[in-house]
């Protein structure tokens, strides 16, 4: 790794003092990983955030090289500090100072989670790439929608800092909107909504600045801790909450812990009592806590849909909705925002993956699924999610959502009940698969050209199939290597719908270009473990071991396919997916090098041990 060259230092100081005067380091990753890191650490200055840009690099992580990368950066974060280290699909991140106090990583399957685990990470991480003309997904919606609803509390100095109003003009105008009741999308309609008034970055910035000051509770910190307990329907105590919100720190907690353990019980006063006896917390940050662990921590309960409201008519426009897909399906929370005449933006998360509609008066006008657009992405929505996370927020779309090519051009009812009858024709293709759409499916050779001809039949219709049709056959075919279930091929491919998918490969079915395999990897490498370890018990496992490695040799060589099979230090047998991928190894090719191994091994066995007893060993296992 190595610091980009073309990154002067001036640049570096202004990014930092655009940042709240926060030291913000950009490095490229790269062979020199570890010195750059040095060099910083020699330097004995901290930094804030150290993003290390991963994307164009054709090195592959190690743990133990993560592992060392994080030890050097311990010495150079601050202490609520952070490293990332970017790719094109996820991001890890090292934190000196975890919400629960330790140091830990993370791993993002996508840029959007970043936002949620840490705002102010996911800002510097967008705002650096963005320059570069890079495009990173966002996906801020839960996030944001619980930032907005949260009610800035002032503390006792806050109180007094707001009778003296003797801050800048900016700072004025937050601490007199600040009341103690009115959340944050409220305060930004009443600074932001008129021209020269604050914008909301300066309204964010104005309030990080009142909680490092310590003039209202902490605001920020909660963001990701609830975000990730209401994606993932996880009940939390109070002491968690006001530990990952920093209203207290470990040490405050365990002495009030330790409090209310040597305490009788007829005495004894609730933890957020005492927080407030101690004078943590005020007794309105008090009741936002307990309402919060209401509202986001109750794990699933009966109540799938929650609406944030509020009563003046000043708010009405920043009402939001929120809820689990489960027992609400993707068609009831349209025809619910279509029945109710909202208008707003949609956005429903799950696995990475997000879908977003814009409503205008109940009308949905524009949608938008990954790279699926329109009345597809709706179909897609509605015909295939059943799990998910859903925000409804009253405010501007995007402006990719409300491009051009995202409009919906059908009305509603007729693409929810185009979407019923494309989930029956999906789910009767699954149908045909022994593992349903789990199912991995291995190619077949194409003796007689069919996918070069382009032309073909539908064999449901009878009609011909146009080129478009043919060329999604080609492609579904290529990618059919008999490892890869057909759930992850249609997540690798985020701009070909499920049901597009799924009659391609029912025709390709039909025309015996692919086929399904009934029997996976999984049983025969296990019963090939249990004949392996019984011999190890009998011959030990250093002579097991040689004997793996010599059968492996007689049956593979040196090829390339060898490198598929893997022998641990103990006699353990396994398989490289992502090696056999490499080599296109189908399915069936595998077995069988995998059966011959399997042969040859027992055969050099059967000169160790009692050829009796080795046959009784093979004979118990294959039963």
């Amino acid at each position: 790794m190595s610091v980009q060259s073309n990154e002067p230092q001036a640049r570096q100081g202004e990014a930092a003092n655009a940042a709240s005067e926060e030291k913000i380091v950009f490095l490229v990753f790269g062979p020199d990983a570890v010195l750059e890191l040095e060099k910083l650490e020699q330097g004995k200055q901290l930094c804030d955030f150290v993003i290390v840009d991963a994307r164009k690099s054709g090195f592959l992580f190690s743990f133990e090289s993560l592992v060392e990368l994080a030890s050097h950066a311990e010495n150079v974060l601050s202490s609520k500090g952070a490293m990332a280290v970017v790719k094109q699909d996820k991001v890890i991140v090292f934190t000196k100072d975890s919400q629960l106090g330790s140091k830990g990583f993370s791993v993002f399957d996508s840029h959007a989670e970043v936002y949620d685990y840490s705002p102010l990470l996911a800002k510097h991480v967008y705002g650096r790439f963005a320059e570069e003309g890079a495009e990173l997904e966002k996906s801020t919606d839960l996030a944001e929608q619980i930032l907005m609803s949260s009610i800035p509390v002032l503390t006792s100095f806050g109180i007094k800092l707001k009778g003296g109003l003797e801050s800048h003009r900016k700072r004025n105008k937050v601490l007199a909107a600040v009341d103690n009741y009115s959340p944050l999308n409220v305060l930004s309609q009443r600074l932001t909504k008129d021209p020269g008034k604050l914008t909301m970055d300066e309204l964010k910035q104005e309030l990080r600045s009142l909680e490092e000051s310590k003039a209202i509770y902490p605001l920020f910190a909660k963001v990701p801790f609830l975000v990730n307990c209401f994606k993932n329907k996880i009940a939390f105590q109070l002491s968690e909450y006001l530990l990952a919100s920093r209203i207290v720190s470990q040490d405050q907690l365990d002495e009030m812990l330790f409090q209310q353990q040597n305490t009788s019980n007829n005495v004894r006063l609730s933890l957020g009592s005492l927080a407030v006896s101690k004078g943590y917390l005020s007794c309105r940050q008090l009741e936002i806590a307990l309402s919060d662990q209401a509202f986001y921590g109750q794990g699933g309960g009966t109540e799938e849909t929650k609406r944030v409201v509020t009563t003046s008519p000043e708010e009405k426009s920043v009402q939001s909705l929120v809820g689990y897909l489960g027992t609400t399906d993707p068609s009831g929370v349209l025809q619910t925002l279509s029945t109710n005449r909202e208008t707003g933006v949609l956005s429903v998360e799950y696995k990475g993956q997000q879908f977003r509609a814009l409503f205008g008066k109940g009308i949905l006008t524009n949608a938008k699924l990954g790279n699926i657009l329109g009345n597809a992405a709706v179909l897609e929505f509605a015909s295939v999610w059943r799990e998910g996370i859903f925000v409804f927020i009253q405010r501007q779309p995007p402006p990719d959502l409300a491009h051009e090519s995202a409009k919906v051009t059908k009305p509603l009812d007729k693409l929810l009940l185009d979407s019923a009858l494309a989930q029956d024709n999906i789910l009767v293709v699954w149908g045909k698969l022994p593992k349903g759409v789990h199912s991995p499916l291995e190619r077949y050779p194409d003796v007689h050209h069919l996918l070069a001809s382009g032309r073909m039949m539908d064999p449901n219709t009878q009609a011909e199939l146009t080129s478009d049709e043919i060329d999604l056959m080609r492609i579904v075919w290529e990618m059919s290597d008999g490892l890869t279930p057909i759930s992850n091929a249609i997540d690798n491919q985020q701009s070909i719908t499920t049901l597009a998918f799924s009659q391609a490969v029912d025709r390709l079915l039909h025309y015996k270009l692919v086929g399904a395999p009934r029997e996976g990897i999984a049983a025969p490498l296990d019963k090939f473990q249990q004949i392996v370890y019984a011999i190890g018990q009998a011959v030990g496992s250093e002579r097991n071991s040689v004997l793996l490695k010599l059968s492996l040799q007689a049956t593979q060589g040196y090829s390339v396919r060898a490198r598929m099979f893997a022998i641990g230090s103990g006699g353990e047998v396994g398989i490289d997916l992502a090696a056999a991928r490499a080599v296109g190894q189908a399915l069936s090719e595998i077995l069988k090098d995998l059966d011959d191994w399997q042969v040859k091994y027992i055969e050099y066995a059967s000169q160790e041990i009692d050829r009796e007893k080795l046959k009784e060993i093979v004979m118990k296992v294959h039963q």
